[in-house]
């Protein structure tokens, strides 16, 4: 009986040191991606150009896939920044805002440029930060600049994680 339960315990143990590997999202025949600039439908003047360059960046750290024009890629990453929220939600005692959140939505279309279909489409991705403007809790001051930089990278590493 002993020896059952050591089998067991021996397995489970092996079990679940066993590791998950996701399946990758891009299909073997691509390996050059375009990434034009970003279609901006907010009032936030030049937040395309910032998050359509951190998501070059992230790709070419990344490695799977080189960058080429249109024309000449095997896929197009099509992106839309189609709002932008900023949202006082902490406030002193006179009702002046310390803290705000800022979120930002994108919508994603990834085309294949060999075959001309479209492979995916997520219509609603975003990402959020919090940010003090105020230092009357120790907490750092910042300014929505920083935060919306901040944003539109991690807005950049989700894109390059959801097309590799």
């Amino acid at each position: 009986m002993k020896k059952v339960f050591m089998v067991l315990f021996v397995f489970l143990v092996f079990v679940s040191c066993s590791t998950y590997s996701p399946q990758p999202n891009l299909p073997s025949t691509i390996r050059s991606i375009a990434v034009p600039i970003f279609i901006n439908q907010t009032d936030k003047l030049n937040i395309e150009q910032y998050v359509t360059q951190k998501t070059i960046e992230e790709f070419l750290a990344d490695g799977k896939v080189s960058i080429l024009d249109e024309v000449k890629s095997d896929a197009v990453v099509k992106c839309t920044i189609y709002k932008y929220v900023l949202t006082p939600i902490l406030f002193d005692v006179n009702q002046i805002p310390i803290q705000y959140r800022l979120r930002i939505y994108i919508s994603l279309i990834f085309f294949d440029n060999k075959n001309q279909v479209q492979l995916w489409e997520e219509k609603s991705i975003w990402e959020e930060t919090t940010y003090y403007v105020s230092n009357n809790l120790g907490m750092p001051v910042e300014d929505e600049t920083i935060a919306r930089n901040r944003v539109l990278d991690q807005i950049a590493k989700r894109i390059v994680a959801r097309v590799i």
